[in-house]
């Protein structure tokens, strides 16, 4: 029982987690003005790293809309 519980909370404590995804990567699309990501809405960051510098640029997304921190 004790196991079954830490599984579940390792489960949940994963699956909340926000996802960062790489511009180009395959599995987005914009559509309607909204960001999905492997056919659902997308939440978490996209990022993209910027050639020549060693700088990375992040944008938050919440339910495929872009969000300002």
């Amino acid at each position: 029982m004790k196991k079954l519980l830490i599984l579940c909370t390792a489960l949940i404590f994963t699956a909340c987690m926000k996802k960062e995804v790489e511009i180009g990567n395959p599995n987005l699309e914009l559509r309607g003005g909204k960001l999905y990501y492997k056919e659902k809405l997308f939440t978490g960051t996209l990022t993209q790293k910027i050639p020549l510098t060693d700088k990375e640029m992040k944008i938050s997304y919440e339910k495929g809309l872009m969000t300002s921190k």
